[in-house]
């Protein structure tokens, strides 16, 4: 079975529009990953940490993004649909006040898991007690960098799907499927009992069609941020052809 995902920046370009292309997504997705807008997005390429200075300047808080979280997931509930919701965030975000009141205030908003872009497996285990009290799946990555060991222990404590990363560096760079990270992702199948996720790198149909090959799933999210930039139906438009 497939489990795609798709990436958005919270409340970019406004909460309004964050909101038609979030529910929009989830007509074809299976989860939707949201980006809390952060002033030092690390893992993030040019055009996401373009999007969260935008959004941050535009006065976007986490607060606002988590009052939109609110309303995605009552439509979701509303409507019947069997999709997932992850908050995206970094570890000093999740720091601020304390990891377990941040974390409960993201489980109030009634996501599905959470996404720490710069927290490694070895320093991640303050982090999944936390997610665990609050009843929400903590997402491991596996990078070109994981041995096979780490790959194995990953892959015995993932919950949710295991988000494996195609390339060094940031998002929005362009797929290339080297024949190491082949390797890694079928390593990772071999030991998972989640799904298998690929991102970084996914701009088209043949990149998702490319990853398919060898993950269980996908995750797209700078050429879809681009695409809103451009406006909704350029978006809609895109999400269309792509899921098509």
């Amino acid at each position: 079975m497939k489990y795609n995902g798709f990436y958005l920046v919270g409340n970019y370009p406004d909460p309004k529009t964050f909101l038609q292309a979030a529910i929009t997504g989830l007509q074809y997705f299976d989860f939707i990953e949201i980006g809390l807008p952060f002033s030092d997005p690390v893992a993030d390429g040019p055009v996401l940490s373009a999007a969260a200075h935008k959004a941050l300047k535009n006065g976007t808080t986490t607060q606002s993004v988590l009052d939109s979280i609110c309303q995605l997931k009552d439509y979701v509930n509303k409507h019947n649909m069997n999709k997932k919701i992850y908050i995206m965030t970094y570890a000093n975000k999740v720091f601020h006040n304390g990891i377990e009141y941040n974390l409960k205030i993201f489980a109030g908003c009634g996501i599905n898991g959470i996404i720490l872009a710069d927290v490694p497996f070895v320093e991640s285990q303050r982090f999944v007690t936390a997610a665990k009290q609050y009843k929400l799946e903590y997402i491991h990555f596996i990078t070109p960098e994981s041995t096979e060991q780490q790959i194995k222990e990953t892959s015995a404590q993932a919950n949710g799907f295991i988000y494996t990363i195609s390339l060094r560096g940031t998002t929005g760079s362009s797929l290339t499927l080297s024949d190491e990270v082949k390797h890694i992702l079928t390593l990772t199948k071999q030991h998972a009992i989640v799904p298998v996720v690929l991102g970084f790198g996914i701009q088209s149909k043949a990149d998702a069609e490319q990853a398919l090959m060898f993950a269980d799933g996908f995750i797209i999210g700078t050429a879809l941020v681009k695409k809103l930039e451009e406006g909704f139906n350029s978006y809609k438009q895109f999400v269309e052809e792509l899921m098509g």
